[in-house]
């Protein structure tokens, strides 16, 4: 922090910082919630969603997509009032990508994916390393955004 910097300016960025760690919580708490309830992949319940899927792959990949949404709405809320306060054509741009990345998040998100047909797990364990990565890119981007 700089020391030019009001005790009152202090307080408020030391606030911001504690949305990255809230924003990973409620995804993660969330995620959770919705990873019981995998469409199950049985012909015969096909449109059902059942509690305690025996698909940990495809939990770990609800809670990873559940994570990356939080993300980008937390992301797209800071973009949006930089442009507002500013009226910046970059804060504009960063707010497009951001709604576009979204909307790309929740298309690909396993749940909706689930309501059309089973759901393909992927090529076995290496499935989550790529959310694993957008989580913390998305993470890293939160942080810096808010300093």
């Amino acid at each position: 922090m700089n020391s030019q910097t009001t005790p009152t300016e202090q307080k408020r960025m030391r606030i911001s910082k504690l949305w990255v760690p809230i924003v990973l919580l409620l995804g993660t708490s969330v995620g959770g919630v919705l990873s019981l309830f995998i469409p199950a992949v049985e012909p015969f319940k096909r449109f059902g969603f059942g509690p305690f899927n025996e698909q940990p792959i495809l939990q770990f990949h609800v809670i990873l997509s559940t994570i990356e949404v939080a993300l980008l709405i937390a992301l797209a809320v800071v973009y949006v009032r930089i442009f507002i306060q500013t009226k910046a054509n970059f804060a504009f741009g960063l707010v497009i990508v951001l709604y576009a990345l979204l909307i790309h998040s929740l298309l690909q998100n396993p749940l909706l994916l689930g309501l059309a047909g089973p759901v393909a797990v992927g090529p076995g364990p290496f499935l989550p390393f790529a959310d694993i990565f957008t989580v913390f890119a998305y993470t890293l981007f939160l942080y810096l955004s808010l300093e």
